[in-house]
């Protein structure tokens, strides 16, 4: 492949689906060297290196003739708006997909976001199950002790496209190992973008309050307390009326906007995560001291009134609501948030100015933020699909149309160039490169800086073009500059990197048959219990408690054999 081709065309990817920032580039950053491909051939395989089955085209990208009928299921978000007359049965991709590659995509079902892993449960355990679909790791587990899962690892090797190839291969094939049993690969991880340090969280702050109350910038945990109390109690919008929160979070705790993830790493707590031992040996995050000291201090601020009083049945739309409507000015979030959260509350109030920084500490010092594995979900084949390979052509697909084909000079119809939908989210098979936002970020900064940005391909050139019209006192740009300006969400993101902050977790395997049965359930424990710790339902001393349960629950087990696979 032409790296430097697929350095700018990479850039067509947004910051987020719901955001469709029109975002982002990729300077290639690797000396114009393409990673290894993946030796999928090289692993042993049963039914991963049969014959071809017959009608199947050859190539990465042939067209079945006759066509043929794949089925899927699928999850829609509730805030995601189709181009009208469009769906997600009917759409862009669609047409593509029948027109072009003699490919039709049937969804079994569809649901709301908030309600696909139960649905998909009742249909693995019923073995109801589509030709493909998205799986998580305990998922992915279940299926391939019940033996429901086709080998794919001659399947990816003999239609997984080049740069398909090269995709999966970004975390030197650590997930493609975690989808691998006995030599058989039975998942094809979902790499997806503003993965590595991307994912780490920043403080989202209400500047004009900070200045207007005269409070110093968010260094400390101290810090961020003091602020959430003067924004809850010493009325910053001005209107009167005690009527604003301090900190924001939502239900989940640690999930999208209004997480405590990034307050709780400020003590050096990772919750949800594997962490190496002063032994050498891994342990959970969510049950060591620093995790309770965290949980301490929030149920402080909770009691003194700086943390909404129903946090704990509103979800992460209510806090974004609360952003909207002037009620909030300080939550935890990550580097996409800025451009459709707050980006509303712009829109509502133009004199609203926000700012990002980095996690705070307890004594101010760098934090590592907690980082997501590269692959949390995975695409996988029901055992005995008639084509199993048409899951890999789909990807093929994807990446072809999204990043490789050039429609300069006659607009990308994948990407929205005003900030609104895009319909990148109608592909059922999204699998994208790692970073290529935080790489657009800093070409972007770099052009401004130089006032030159004639030598930028497409898309990169509409993001120049978006934050040079905002300096230009263009508002409506406001979105774009929130997240690739100079101090934008991206800045952030740049310090972590630059400075080789952040933390991931020391288990990147699939899940163990301990962890298959019952981390769900430990999970679920672990969020009531925090909840009522924040809410003083439950003294602080209920976490060692808290800490024993988990252990006999299962904790323990999960624990022996994510240790015994190192």
């Amino acid at each position: 492949m032409n790296m430097q081709k697929k350095g700018w065309t990479a850039l067509a990817l947004t910051t987020a689906a719901v955001l469709a920032l029109g975002a982002c580039g990729n300077s290639g950053g690797d000396g114009g060297q393409a990673a290894e491909t993946p030796k999928t051939s090289e692993q042993p395989s049963d039914g991963g290196q049969a014959a071809k089955p017959a009608g199947v085209p050859e190539g990465p990208l042939g067209k079945y003739d006759p066509p043929i009928e794949v089925t899927t299921v699928r999850f829609v978000n509730a805030s995601f708006k189709y181009d009208e007359g469009k769906s997600i049965d009917d759409n862009i991709w669609t047409d593509i997909f029948t027109n072009e590659y003699g490919i039709n995509v049937k969804n079994m079902w569809t649901v709301d976001e908030s309600q696909y892993r139960q649905k998909l449960n009742i249909s693995i355990a019923s073995g109801d199950i589509p030709d493909f679909m998205l799986v998580n790791k305990e998922e992915l587990m279940r299926l391939r002790e019940s033996d429901q899962l086709e080998d794919l690892s001659g399947v990816l090797d003999a239609y997984g496209s080049d740069y398909l190839k090269e995709l999966l291969d970004q975390d030197k094939g650590a997930a493609l190992r975690a989808a691998t049993f006995d030599g058989k690969l039975v998942g094809i991880p979902q790499m997806q973008v503003n993965g590595g340090v991307s994912t780490g969280e920043m403080i989202y702050l209400r500047h004009d309050w900070l200045t207007k109350l005269n409070l110093p910038e968010p260094k400390t945990i101290d810090d961020v307390a003091k602020i959430a109390e003067a924004f809850a109690k010493n009325d910053p919008d001005g209107n009167g009326v005690a009527d604003t929160y301090g900190l924001g979070m939502n239900k989940d705790l640690f999930q999208t906007h209004g997480t405590v993830k990034g307050f709780l790493n400020g003590f050096g707590a990772y919750p949800d995560m594997w962490l190496k031992g002063s032994d050498g040996k891994l342990v959970y995050g969510s049950i060591q001291q620093e995790a309770k000291t965290a949980l301490q201090k929030l149920s402080e601020m909770y009691a003194s009134g700086v943390i909404d009083r129903e946090f704990a049945v509103k979800d992460w739309n209510k806090v974004a609501e609360d952003i909207a409507a002037n009620r909030l000015g300080l939550a935890y979030g990550t580097v996409s948030d800025g451009g459709h959260i707050h980006r509303a509350n712009r829109d509502n109030n133009p004199n609203a100015e926000w700012k990002v920084y980095p996690i705070a500490s307890l004594d101010g010092s760098p934090v590592h933020p907690q980082l997501a594995d590269t692959a949390n979900n995975f695409y996988v084949v029901k055992k005995g699909a008639k084509h199993p390979e048409a899951m890999i052509k789909l990807a093929n697909i994807y990446l072809e149309h999204y990043y490789l084909t050039n429609y300069a000079p006659d607009p990308n119809p994948f990407i929205s160039r005003d900030g609104g939908i895009f319909p990148g989210k109608y592909h059922p098979t999204v699998i994208d490169p790692l970073n290529v936002n935080l790489d657009a970020f800093r070409l972007v900064q770099e052009a401004l800086a130089s006032g030159d940005g004639s030598q930028l391909g497409f898309p990169a050139n509409v993001h120049f073009d978006r934050l040079t019209k905002y300096a230009a006192g263009d508002q409506e740009m406001w979105f774009s500059n929130m997240v690739f300006g100079a101090e934008g969400s991206y800045s952030v993101i740049d310090y972590y990197d630059k400075n080789k902050l952040g933390v991931y977790s020391e288990f990147q395997g699939a899940a163990t048959p301990t962890m298959t049965e019952k981390l769900s359930s430990l999970k679920k424990f672990q969020d009531e219990t925090f909840t009522k710790i924040i809410m003083g339902q439950a003294p602080i001393d209920e976490f060692d408690k808290f800490v024993e349960e988990w252990k006999k629950l299962g904790g323990d087990k999960i624990t022996e054999e994510v240790n015994a696979g190192l």
